[in-house]
């Protein structure tokens, strides 16, 4: 299984009947004593031939509790809908609109409502800036090169030509009536009859120019896009699309001829979406009028309303009216009828929106009837134009003059007046990230400041002792660094930010950088200020090209999920991450753009929208509602896999999880008895040596699985139980790393053919030694005078011995099998190949944590336990990440699941010896993160405290120890980083002349690397 290791760990070993001893005694001892039993007999045995196949054949992928995925496919195709799925998975669950809550759910329209009887500003697809020039009946465009005439971007025909090209300079007229297209040049109509479709383009030559005749002006980038006016056959926009920020401020309504008195552009040109609310306070700082449908409102004699400056304005809506009141003014009465309230202010003040907690000083405040609910409304700014909205994103911080309000500092964002409003997402957790706005932005620390890049800049953050560094074209804008907890990029609404950590974009919300609190350089990124229904929109957990009632479905058990586990968290004390839910399968797949703009995201979009707000519940609350990619036919009780039973996840059949394109609802896997015996043998708890046979003892769930079955393993050195989920991680972890396929499932049974080869100590088949074992001290103990000093797993383990040297009844020597100096330079190493490869340490990790028995250390004595998120739940995500097709989510089973990150500071090593002057210190028991503790008052120190317990120090060191032969790549880095540490490392370091030969000294005599 394992390639060559390297000549530092080669060292020779003992004989095969003293390896077969110490195995046993460390395996038993690492074991439950009620679970395991010696084989001490040597007498000739049969084993499993090695060479024989050990046979697995499951069914489903995943844990099997609540919805399949597969299933819900199944029941859509054949006619149920979305809420009779739901109800078949999760019994007696109700499905209740906009989370339970009284108010009206959200839209999940990217953008707000529009007016009644107000023409929309046209979008264009991608979402780039575009301006609105003008709506006509017709208009002559004169394009100065290059260029092409298309109706919905589909090229039209002109005599021999695939497409319509008019010469350089030619006038080109375009007029629409009774929903038809008219387009001529030069005599020729190109359009006989009228041109069908809701859009006209002139795309043309980069460096080029199009004249425009309606408003006498040119435009040299982007192109000319006409679109429809819905509702009229005669009218359309003019419109300039698919620009740059860039583009757009190097030409903005440019007019290369120098053309005079044309007209100014449209009102519009850019609109913020700050908040739907139903009510809120706007206070202008200055001159200021209040409008309803844009028309001045007449009151107490006056044929306008101004409200004082500084005066705050209350605005609701009550039953499709609006109310409108400052001071002693009750501006509406018995309520204003309209759509749309204005509050104009002017240039150079601003405008603070209780509702956001900032202040804004361009453009106008506009208030947008939430269409179909007659008391909520969209708070939106617009009116600006794009230097202006660039000099101000999101209404954050102006650049305000002296006097002028400001967002509070630190700039804060409100909390929400609901958990789903405003959630936040884990991306990653690094050292590092690089982060590419492809719009207007700014950049924070701790809400404070005024970087901005040009669209498309990557921008590089670090952290170093409670400093950021952000580090874009060459420089730093930091310089010696920027004091302050947390950084921030805003950016624009409608564009979007690349993570390097993801290497995905994410177009909602706003990206927030948080340190740890573990290692000083160490932050999480985070997208956060994300309202519920613009998370969903990135979910990734089903095929684009389902059903639409198994998306809705799918929706529906995602945001409940979503919502029961962010309430959870959000009022658990242990809790204390600054996030709500992580975007991998820990809660579910997130994937930001990748999965709202794919081209075939409709349906799935679909579905969100026509489901917004639903959440299952039951007794009360939102449900906790798991599910699969596939159940293999029978669902299970959450109880059996999960730690609580749940009246709505119960074990039932499910024959519809059949489906005929389901590639996993039947699997075989296969293994040799000589890989399968190695897998065992790598942990001391399934170390049998040669495999006699296996068997099921009982406690299988209701329907089949495996999870909490007993699982009796029978070898030539012992016979151990465990767990059925217990063997299937174990064989899940060896199977990926050396890719070979993995157990899908717990639902699964095995084939171990009879024990036909004769075995005997001495034989020509040997006993087996842990593949990875290495003959080195590995592990370190909190307590050293105890009866487990000096062997299984306390200091070096049964490699090495302990000593009385100075005769005062405590052992302070362990005599380790290589000099201290070897020791430290082998644990540097190990602990740089787990930086450099977390994903593989962190499996390894969770992997060892259940192998360590539960009554290792003295747990009244030690912190809190980072193993015991593994060792209380099963690992029930299929291939431990999404599928290709996203098929994986909700598949945490506790609220405050979180992910054990290596943290490249915490190093932790051994020594040999205990009572010298660098005993708990320089990398002696814990490094210099532990202290020593005299607990017998013997004068002799005899505990070094670790900051973990001994049981995950123990499962930590044993994962770092696999990480030095766990893959090609790492077995070719660790020597050149063992040389380097060694050549690093203090020649004084421990008693040389009481210690073995030294493995570091030929390589600092050489000085090669």
């Amino acid at each position: 299984m394992h390639c060559q290791r390297s000549s530092v760990l080669n060292r020779p070993r003992t004989s095969h009947l003293l390896a077969q001893a110490l195995l046993a005694a460390t395996a038993v001892l690492a074991a439950d004593p009620s679970s395991a039993q010696d084989s001490a007999d040597p007498s000739p045995v049969l084993i499993v031939d090695p060479a024989a196949a050990i046979s697995f054949n499951g069914r489903g992928w995943g844990h099997g509790v609540g919805m399949s995925q597969w299933g819900a496919r199944a029941r859509s195709e054949a006619g149920h809908s979305a809420a009779e799925i739901l109800g078949f998975y999760y019994e007696g669950a109700n499905l209740v609109e906009n989370y339970g809550r009284p108010d009206p759910a959200p839209s999940t329209s990217p953008n707000p409502a529009q007016t009644p009887g107000a023409e929309a500003i046209p979008t264009t697809a991608d979402g780039s800036p575009r301006v609105l020039l003008a709506t006509t009946g017709s208009t002559v465009l004169t394009p100065e090169g290059l260029n092409r005439i298309t109706v919905e971007n589909q090229n039209i025909p002109v005599g021999s030509e695939d497409a319509a090209r008019p010469p350089a300079g030619t006038p080109v007229s375009f007029s629409r009536h009774q929903d038809r297209w008219h387009i001529s040049y030069n005599g020729a109509d190109l359009c006989p009859g009228g041109c069908a479709g809701q859009t006209a383009q002139l795309h043309f030559a980069t460096g080029t120019a199009v004249a425009v005749s309606t408003t006498g002006r040119s435009y040299s980038h982007g192109r000319i896009n006409l679109v429809a006016v819905a509702g009229d056959p005669s009218r359309f926009h003019i419109t300039v699309d698919s620009l740059t920020i860039a583009k757009f401020l190097d030409d903005p309504h440019n007019d290369p001829g120098g053309s005079q008195g044309a007209a100014e552009p449209a009102e519009g040109s850019v609109q913020i979406l700050l908040a739907t609310a139903q009510a809120t306070t706007l206070t202008p700082e200055g001159l200021n009028r209040i409008t309803v449908d844009d028309a001045d409102i007449p009151h107490a004699g006056q044929g306008l309303v101004r409200a004082p400056a500084g005066s705050p304005i209350a605005v609701t809506r009550v039953d499709g009216l609006w109310r409108i009141q400052f001071g002693s003014a009750d501006v509406c009465g018995s309520g204003c009828a309209g759509e749309t309230v204005q509050l104009h202010f002017a240039t150079g003040t601003s405008v603070a929106v209780s509702s956001t907690g900032r202040s804004y000083s361009h453009g106008r405040i506009n208030l947008v009837a939430v269409a179909g609910d007659p008391s909520r409304f969209h708070i939106t700014v617009d009116s600006l134009t794009i230097a202006e909205f660039l000099d101000d994103p999101h209404g954050a911080l102006p650049a305000a003059a002296p006097g002028l309000p400001t967002t509070p500092a630190p700039d804060v964002p409100p909390a929400p007046a609901h958990a789903e409003d405003s959630i936040g997402i884990h991306l990653s957790t690094t050292t590092s990230t690089t982060l590419i706005p492809q719009g207007a932005n700014r950049i924070t620390i701790d809400g404070q400041g005024e970087i901005r890049v040009a669209p498309g800049t990557p921008v590089t953050f670090v952290r170093h002792v409670g400093h950021w560094h952000v580090r874009y074209n060459g420089a730093d804008a930091c310089g010696s660094g920027c004091a302050g907890r947390t950084a921030q990029l805003h950016f624009a609404t409608g564009t979007s930010v690349r993570v390097s950590n993801t290497g995905r974009s994410y177009s909602h919300g706003r990206i927030n950088l948080v340190p740890t609190g573990g290692d000083p350089g160490q932050f999480y990124v985070i997208v956060d200020s994300l309202p519920m229904e613009r998370y969903l929109r990135g979910i990734a957990e089903t095929p684009m090209d389902w059903p639409l009632a198994a998306h809705q479905a799918q929706a529906i058990a995602a945001r409940s999920y979503a919502t029961a586990t962010l309430r959870e968290r959000r009022a658990s004390d242990s809790w204390g991450r600054p996030f709500d839910l992580y975007a991998s399968t820990w809660d579910q797949a997130y994937a930001g753009d990748t999965r709202e703009k794919h081209a075939d995201a409709a349906t799935w979009l679909q579905a969100v929208e026509s489901t917004a707000g639903q959440v299952l519940f039951h007794g009360g609350a939102p449900i906790r509602a798991f599910y699969s990619s596939s159940n293999g036919g029978q669902t299970e009780r959450s109880g059996y896999v999960f730690a609580t039973d749940l009246p709505y996840l119960s074990a039932k059949p499910d024959p519809l999880d059949a489906h005929q394109d389901n590639p996993n609802a039947s699997w075989s896997r296969s293994y040799t008895a000589a890989e399968f015996n190695g897998w065992l043998n790598d942990h001391p708890d399934t170390a049998v040596g040669h495999l006699i046979g296996m068997a099921v003892d009982g406690g299988a769930g209701a329907s089949g699985r495996l999870d909490k079955a007993r699982i009796r393993i029978t070898g030539t050195s012992r016979t151990v139980t465990v767990t059925g989920s217990r063997l299937r991680a174990r064989i899940h972890t060896a199977a990926r790393e050396s890719g070979r396929p993995v157990l899908l499932s717990t639902l699964f049974s095995f084939t171990v053919p009879a024990a036909s080869v004769a075995w005997s100590p001495g034989g020509a088949i040997e006993p087996p030694v842990p593949a990875d074992a290495p003959d080195d001290a590995r592990l370190y103990s909190g307590v050293v005078d105890g009866p487990d000093f000096c062997l299984n797993s306390s200091l070096g383990g049964p490699a090495t011995y302990p000593l009385d040297n100075d005769k005062d009844g405590v052992a302070d020597v362990c005599s380790l099998r290589s000099t201290r100096r070897v020791a430290v330079a082998h644990q540097k190493t190990i602990e740089e190949l787990a930086f450099l490869e977390q994903a593989i340490f962190i499996a390894r990790f969770a992997e060892e944590c259940r192998s360590v028995p539960d009554t290792f250390g003295e747990p009244d004595k030690e912190a809190e336990d980072e193993c015991q998120q593994y060792r209380d739940f099963p690992v029930n995500s299929p291939g431990g990440s999404a599928s290709p097709n996203g098929a994986a989510g909700a598949q945490t089973s506790r609220a405050d699941a979180g992910e054990d990150h290596y943290v490249e500071d915490e190093r932790l090593f051994f020594s040999g010896i205990i009572n010298g002057r660098d005993f708990c210190v320089n990398f002696s028991l814990g490094g210099p993160i532990t202290y020593a503790y005299d607990s017998d008052l013997d004068g002799v120190a005899d505990i070094c405290a670790l900051p973990r317990t001994r049981r995950a120090a123990v499962a930590r060191q044993r994962a770092l120890e696999h990480l030095a032969t766990a893959s090609e790549k790492l077995e070719a880095l660790y020597q050149p980083l063992f040389m380097l540490n060694c050549r690093s490392g203090p020649a004084t370091l421990g008693e040389a002349a009481k210690e073995a030969e030294d493995a570091c000294e030929p390589h600092i005599r050489s000085g090669a690397i």
